[in-house]
């Protein structure tokens, strides 16, 4: 018996413990310049250590407070979304969104379920840092607001990947009902409304349960954390244009409310994004930077005759303005010339369910499209069958129109290239073991060649043989650790690139996703950070012995 015991005992010492699950943070921002106390819930060995995506944002444990840090976020943080990472020796948890603002934080403080007894907001532009605590709860806040001005209420929760479902609803001091929003583009509510008069006003809040269930109660919980930006200053909706071309210097005209002449400076933008200052609550503005021509679209432009000419490669930025608005864009193509029309919307943030259609010199339909990416956006990949005049016509579905029903449409002729991506951003090997890393290899539009996917800068004791493929499929990267490996904890960079030199890209990690569970049932399709190259490896201590089935053991 004594030596069962002892065999037991041997096992249960020999196990690692497994890699931390942190399933939420609250708050999940702070203002710029600030530090703020978060705490942290789930599964895991007290205190972990975090990596953030910016350096000026820094997590430092509270000594006599469990499961809390404080937070110190440099004053020349950008403001936006941030990766943060939970780690300890054991691994690392997946990635979670932190914002940095540059309104003031006003932190929610209960009881404030009440609508005759909110928390009152003193100034605007605030961010509210809440939490439906409990099922049932109601939030309520009150601020004062002038005639003219624009109430912004914009929530940042699901698509942070907090599972819930979230409203708001604005009442005046007599509890009268005034504006409500359920979903904006995604689960997250965003509430625009123009004020008549001078006054005090009531903000409420409250959340359902996502995936829904049969309760159709409010829900909550110590994982149902929200920030809530609210201003009656200026707010960006989009750019116009919506994006700028490297290298060349432009001037950028933002569109939203309350904004006076909001009129921007681009300056030799390179790069993957140009950050456009703007006193707007949710600036500064990021555009992205394209290797094309940007031009926005002149109406009218509603039939063949009217349509704005357009020379390949460009993106135009553009808007369905009014129900039953089309727009048309003519250009000159070649025989046998492949194109490419590719729009973004639904992806960028908006609510037009487009249709993209090809016609000919004559208004005849050539070809149609409509939700390409599972996200509403069409893309239509075209031959031209002759030498000639085309029309690319833009309709939304719907018929529906307005501010929310922007749009950027890319002309393209594909060239040939690849992407690399993987499922998992962290990856674990133990010293004296070998850990397989699955990098799904896409050849695009006719390209051809050996591609090498490597791993990059590995810290000592790994190593992993370049892996070359010469077609589109999954390259398996083998990680080797020695046995006198050093246990590690860090970033881990992946590239895929022409085996013989030649353009290189990093391998990503998708955030997002339609299909997979990463949160709630078919993931959050709508994550405010889709994608990362932040990837992660640790090096752990070298496996012993399971000796639990050790046939010497005696019974």
């Amino acid at each position: 018996m004594r030596a069962l015991f002892a065999a037991l005992f041997i096992f249960s010492t020999s196990v690692h413990a497994a890699a931390p699950q942190v399933d939420w943070l609250f708050p999940i921002g702070a203002q710029r310049g600030s530090e703020a106390l978060a705490q942290i819930g789930g599964k895991y060995n007290w205190p972990l250590k975090v990596w953030s995506e910016d350096d000026g944002i820094k997590f430092v444990p509270e000594k006599e407070k469990k499961d809390f840090y404080r937070i110190k976020v440099n004053k020349d943080v950008t403001p936006g979304p941030y990766l943060v990472r939970f780690y300890d020796a054991n691994g690392s948890a997946p990635p979670r969104v932190f914002f940095v603002s540059k309104a003031v934080d006003v932190p929610e403080k209960e009881p404030n379920n009440e609508m005759l007894q909110p928390q009152v907001v003193a100034s605007l532009p605030a961010v509210i840092q809440g939490k439906f605590g409990k099922g049932g709860d109601v939030d309520s806040y009150q601020f004062s607001l002038k005639k003219g001005q624009t109430l912004v209420a914009q929530m940042d929760a699901y698509t942070a990947g907090v599972s819930m479902d979230a409203l708001m609803l604005l009442r005046d001091v007599r509890g009268v009902k005034l504006a409500f929003n359920h979903d904006a583009h995604s689960l997250d509510p965003r509430l625009v409304w123009k004020c008549p008069r001078d006054g005090d006003y009531v903000l409420q809040m409250a959340c359902f349960k996502f995936p829904a269930n049969s309760n159709s109660s409010f829900d909550g919980g110590a994982d149902r954390v929200y920030r809530v930006t609210i201003t009656n200053g200026p707010w960006v909706r989009h750019a116009w244009p919506a994006s700028v071309r490297e290298g060349v210097s432009s001037k950028i005209k933002l569109v939203g409310w309350n904004l006076k002449n909001e009129v921007g400076s681009v300056n030799d933008p390179e790069g993957e994004e140009f950050v456009l200052p703007t006193e707007a609550a949710n600036g500064p503005w990021r555009l992205p930077v394209l290797n094309r021509t940007q031009e926005v679209e002149k109406e009218p432009n509603d039939n063949n005759e009217t349509a704005n000419l357009v020379r390949f490669p460009a993106t135009i930025s553009a808007r369905i303005d009014k129900p039953g608005d089309v727009d048309r864009y003519a250009f000159e193509a070649k025989k046998g010339e492949r194109h490419r029309f590719d729009m973004d919307s639904f992806e960028d943030g908006f609510l037009l369910d487009g249709q993209l259609a090809l016609e000919d010199s004559n208004g005849k339909e050539l070809s149609v499209n409509d939700d390409s990416n599972k996200k509403r956006d069409p893309l239509l990949n075209w031959t031209a069958p002759a030498d000639g005049r085309y029309c690319l016509r833009v309709r939304s579905l719907l018929g529906k129109a307005g501010m929310e029903y922007f749009y950027r449409l890319h002309f393209i002729r594909p060239e040939p290239g690849f992407t690399a991506t993987v499922t998992a951003s962290q990856f674990a090997v133990n010293a004296g073991a070998t850990n397989e890393v699955k990098v799904t290899v896409n050849y695009l539009d006719g390209y051809k060649g050996k591609l090498a996917v490597t791993a990059d800068s590995l810290p000592r004791g790994i190593s992993a043989n370049p892996v070359v493929v010469e077609k589109k499929g999954v390259a398996t990267l083998k990680l080797v650790a020695s046995k006198d490996a050093a246990l590690f904890n860090g970033p881990l960079s992946l590239s895929v690139s022409a085996a013989e030199g030649g353009e290189r890209k990093e391998v990503i990690c998708a955030l997002t996703s339609s299909g997979v569970n990463n949160g709630v049932p078919q993931g959050f399709p709508e994550y405010v950070i889709p994608e990362t190259r932040h990837l992660w490896l640790t090096i752990l201590p070298p496996k012993k012995v399971d000796k639990k089935d050790d046939k010497t053991v005696k019974k």
